[in-house]
């Protein structure tokens, strides 16, 4: 599977949360790709990570307690790669350059229509 596809099938499955679900992941894991995108090294970012905390700060801003907010954000994990694998398992590539050209097919090499089942 490209990975390319995985973010895509990930954000639609994010967005098909309820509300509160999706608001607290999304802002937890924008805090994260945050300190990812200004970390240099593994080490550097586990440090913004101490010191910024996440689930903290998703906390006070969701009025929870930490352990409400790891609690439902493990909820939340889990349900999307639960979501994910079931995706990936019904995932189908369905070629359809042919029927969309039909004979102009040696004429349109450079363009290919799929449909994507999941």
């Amino acid at each position: 599977m490209n990975e390319k596809m995985m973010e895509i099938f990930a954000r639609n499955i994010v967005a098909s949360l309820p509300r509160n679900k999706r608001k607290l992941y999304q802002f937890i894991e924008g805090i994260e790709d945050s300190l990812a995108q200004q970390s240099e090294t593994k080490e550097q970012f586990l440090i913004l990570l101490k010191e910024q905390l996440p689930y903290d700060q998703a906390a006070s801003c969701f009025n929870m307690s930490l352990d409400e907010t790891v609690r439902l954000m493990h909820e939340i994990e889990d349900e999307i790669n639960e979501k994910l694998e079931r995706k990936i398992k019904n995932y189908k590539w369905i070629d359809y350059t042919e029927q969309v050209h039909g004979n102009q097919i040696e004429t349109i090499k450079n363009i290919q229509y799929v449909l994507v089942l999941s």
